[in-house]
C-alpha cells in the first residue's frame, strides 16, 4: 500500500512538472524537450523488440521514416487534420511492419538483424527513387495544421507551447501503453521468447504469430514517433530512414540500458541533450558520440539506468548498515 501511494505521488509530481515546463524554460529548450519526448517514444518502441524480445533490429528507422513521410504527405496533399495525420502515420508504420514482419520474424539472431537491415535499405532506396512523392534527397515539407476538437475553436499548432502539450499527451499515452504491454500475457510471452523460444513452442504457444504481433506493435509506435518528428520539423527527408537513424535508436537504447523500462527513455533524453550540446562546440561531434558509446559499452554494459540502480543499491546498503561504531 505504501509503495502504491508513493508511486502515485511521484506520478502526480511528474505530471505537474511536465505541465509547468513551458513556463520554466526558454522556447529553445522547450523544443529540445519536445525532441527528447519524441525520441523517448521511438526507443520505447524499439525496446519492445530489443530489450523484451531480445531481437536486434537494424531496420527500425524504416517505420519511423514511413510514419514521418505519411504524415507530411497527407498534410500537404490531402489537407489531413493533425490527429488524423499522426495516427495515419502510425498505422502506415504498423502496416509496413506487418508486411516485413511476415518474413523477418521467421528468423532470429544474426539472420533477423541482417534481414531488417536489408528491408530498411529497401525503404531508403524507394524514398530516394520516388521523387514525385517523397522529394528524394530534397525531402517534402508541409505546415502543421490546426488542431480541431469538437466544441472548441481550432487550436494553432504553430505555437511551441501548444505543440508541446499535444506531443506530451500522445507520448505519455503511448508510453503508458508500452508499460502496460509488458504486464500483459503477450508481453510476458515476449520475455519468455527472449529467454527460451523452444520451450515456449514446446508448451504450445504459437511463436510465429506472437512474434509477428509484437513486431507490428513495435512498428506502430515507431511510426507514431516518426509522425510526431515529421510534424515537429514540418519536413521529412531520407535522413529519417538511413542507417544513421537506425543506429541512433540502437545507441540510445544501449546508453540508457534495455534492462529497465525507463532506461531507454533516459538514453534518449541524455543523447539528445549531449548531441545538441557538443554539436554547438564542434562539427566533429559524431566522433565524441561514438567514443561515449564505446566507453559505456565497455564500462557500463547495463547503461545509465544500470549505473543509477547500482548507486541506489549502494546508498540503501549504506543506510541499512547504519553509522560505524566509535572506536
Amino acid at each position: 500500500m505504501k509503495i502504491a501511494l508513493r508511486n502515485a505521488v511521484l506520478l502526480m509530481a511528474l505530471l505537474l512538472l511536465l505541465a509547468l515546463i513551458p513556463r520554466l524554460v526558454s522556447e529553445f529548450n522547450l523544443n529540445l524537450i519536445i525532441s527528447m519526448a519524441i525520441y523517448s517514444l521511438f526507443v520505447l518502441s524499439y525496446n519492445i523488440l530489443f530489450g523484451n524480445a531480445g531481437l536486434l533490429s537494424f531496420g527500425h528507422a524504416a517505420y519511423f521514416g514511413m510514419g514521418a513521410y505519411t504524415t507530411i504527405i497527407l498534410f500537404k496533399k490531402l489537407k489531413f487534420g493533425i490527429l488524423a495525420g499522426l495516427f495515419a502515420g502510425a498505422g502506415t508504420g504498423a502496416l509496413l511492419g506487418l508486411v516485413f514482419g511476415i518474413f523477418v520474424v521467421r528468423l532470429g539472431g544474426t539472420y533477423f538483424a541482417l534481414l531488417t537491415l536489408a528491408f530498411n535499405q529497401l525503404v531508403y532506396a524507394a524514398a530516394e527513387k520516388f521523387r514525385f512523392l517523397t522529394g528524394g534527397e530534397d525531402g517534402v515539407a508541409a505546415m502543421r495544421p490546426k488542431l480541431a476538437l469538437p466544441g472548441l475553436a481550432p487550436i494553432d499548432m504553430f505555437s511551441s507551447v501548444n505543440w508541446y502539450y499535444l506531443v506530451m499527451v500522445v507520448v505519455l499515452a503511448g508510453g503508458a501503453f508500452c508499460w502496460y504491454f509488458t504486464r500483459t500475457p503477450l508481453g510476458r510471452l515476449n520475455e519468455c521468447l527472449r529467454e527460451n523460444e523452444d520451450r515456449a513452442r514446446f508448451i504450445g504457444y504459437n511463436v510465429y504469430a506472437s512474434k509477428l504481433a509484437i513486431y507490428v506493435i513495435s512498428a506502430f509506435f515507431a511510426g507514431l514517433a516518426g509522425a510526431l518528428a515529421g510534424a515537429f520539423q514540418e519536413f521529412v527527408t531520407v535522413t529519417f530512414i538511413n542507417l544513421d537513424k537506425a543506429a541512433e535508436v540502437l545507441i540510445m537504447t544501449f546508453i540508457g540500458g534495455a534492462r529497465y523500462f525507463w532506461g531507454p527513455i533516459l538514453g534518449a533524453c541524455f543523447l539528445t541533450w549531449v548531441n545538441d550540446l557538443i554539436s554547438s562546440w564542434t562539427k566533429h561531434w559524431p566522433l565524441i558520440q561514438g567514443a561515449l558509446f564505446v566507453l559505456l559499452v565497455m564500462y557500463a554494459p547495463n547503461g545509465l539506468s544500470g549505473l543509477v540502480m547500482s548507486l541506489r543499491d549502494r546508498l540503501l546498503a549504506k543506510a541499512a548498515a547504519g553509522p560505524r561504531p566509535a572506536v
